[in-house]
């Protein structure tokens, strides 16, 4: 099953994730919504006032998932500060298994934000966020090789958050029309 189609729009920057100052986060054009356990909950005004939750590992992965209004679509930016040979617009093929029984697969396209190059998934499928949700790991693989494992703890209660979120803003008049919709040194990109 695919999980993206390809696209180059990704609104919004990470770099606030990575940045704690919140005048970092408003010069990216986020607003803080509330914390849930452990995930920041913000609203990306540059995608009709989006709801996301977002997280930085130890490791130095930084996971976002969330609402693009503007597109309506749901979506995941991740990624890893060693990762640095990732191409702006270069796909990656990308396999996901939650819990090592839940397999999807597709195509993510770089993205620079800030200072760093993500990898994009845009327009999830509802059945990927649901595992994204309900499950408790994450195994990220890239031709076959295993390039990262996520504990999804407090998954549910973050996409809940972001979830309420959209509605609240939907419900507000400002915007988000609507309910959300349901190898190599540690650089395995590098040629």
């Amino acid at each position: 099953m695919l999980v993206v189609r390809r696209s180059l729009a990704v609104a919004g920057a990470i770099a606030a994730l990575l940045a704690p100052a919140l005048s970092a986060a408003e010069e990216t054009g986020t607003a803080a919504w509330g914390t849930v356990g452990g995930w920041q909950i913000r609203v990306d005004r540059s995608i009709g006032n989006g709801c996301f939750a977002a997280q930085g590992y130890t490791d130095g992965t930084v996971v976002r998932l969330g609402f693009d209004m503007n597109r309506r679509v749901i979506y995941l930016v991740f990624g890893k500060e060693a990762w640095r040979s990732i191409e702006p617009g270069k796909l990656y093929h990308v396999d996901f298994v939650f819990d090592g029984v839940a397999r999807y697969g597709g195509d993510l396209r770089g993205v620079r934000l800030g200072g760093n190059v993500f990898l994009d998934a845009d327009n999830l499928s509802v059945a990927f966020t649901r595992d994204f949700m309900e499950r408790t790991e994450l195994r990220v693989y890239y031709r076959g090789v295993l390039i990262n494992h996520l504990s999804l703890r407090n998954t549910y209660a973050a996409i809940g958050e972001v979830i309420h979120c959209q509605q609240e803003i939907a419900g507000s008049g400002d915007g988000g029309a609507g309910a959300a919709p349901y190898r190599n040194a540690g650089d395995p990109f590098r040629r």
